[in-house]
């Protein structure tokens, strides 16, 4: 499958791996197969949940994995596979890019319209309650991307206007629990990169 987001936090709901297709889909009945619980919407699979993940891997995240390495998928795929279900693609790109902000128009009190910079494109978003300047640098989430609340960025209007992207808080990229301050990066940060390839994959 290649749409999926991963959440592990062992402190939170102790040791068990999340993996989340559609959060938006009721789930209507589960299937334990070996240590992977199947979970489904009707005949859809929109997760599973794998337990007892520390006797074969550490791992030290606390919530979402925004970019999981292919080593992580492979552990993950061997376990899917002994289960006998579908296993997970690699994952090319986490969705989070660095941006350049190049307009920001006040909509309201609360509320203002943002367009970013990318390489060759630009990206329009809303920003709630939040404060940026032109020429910040910043991270955003590209449509299709899932954030760490389970909920995936989708294209939107506004009086016509297309809104394709989300701007991202401290809290919504695991950096800390500040859910309201836009992470702004350091001017040198080169625009289009892969926030979180900026780790080691």
């Amino acid at each position: 499958m290649k749409d999926y987001a991963i959440y592990y936090s062992y402190k939170n709901i102790g040791d068990v791996l999340i993996i989340l297709f559609d959060k938006n889909k009721e789930v209507t009945s589960y299937e334990k197969r070996n240590n992977v619980v199947v979970i489904y919407h009707n005949d859809d699979v929109i997760g599973y949940n794998i337990f007892d993940v520390k006797e074969i891997i550490k791992i030290k995240n606390e919530g979402m994995i925004y970019y999981p390495s292919n080593a992580l998928i492979d552990v993950i795929n061997t376990m899917l596979k002994n289960a006998k279900v579908e296993t997970l693609e690699y994952k090319e790109e986490s969705g989070y890019v660095t941006a350049e902000v190049i307009d920001v128009i006040p909509l309201d009190e609360h509320k203002s319209y943002v367009i970013v910079g990318l390489e060759n494109d630009s990206v329009n978003l809303i920003a709630k309650d939040v404060t940026v300047n032109v020429g910040d640098k910043v991270v955003i989430a590209k449509v299709g991307t899932y954030l760490n609340n389970g909920d995936v960025v989708k294209e939107g209007n506004m009086d016509g206007t297309l809104l394709n992207g989300h701007l991202c808080t401290n809290g919504e990229l695991g950096i800390n629990e500040d859910k309201e301050q836009v992470l702004v990066l350091d001017k040198d940060i080169e625009v289009g990169k892969d926030f979180f390839s900026m780790e080691e994959k």
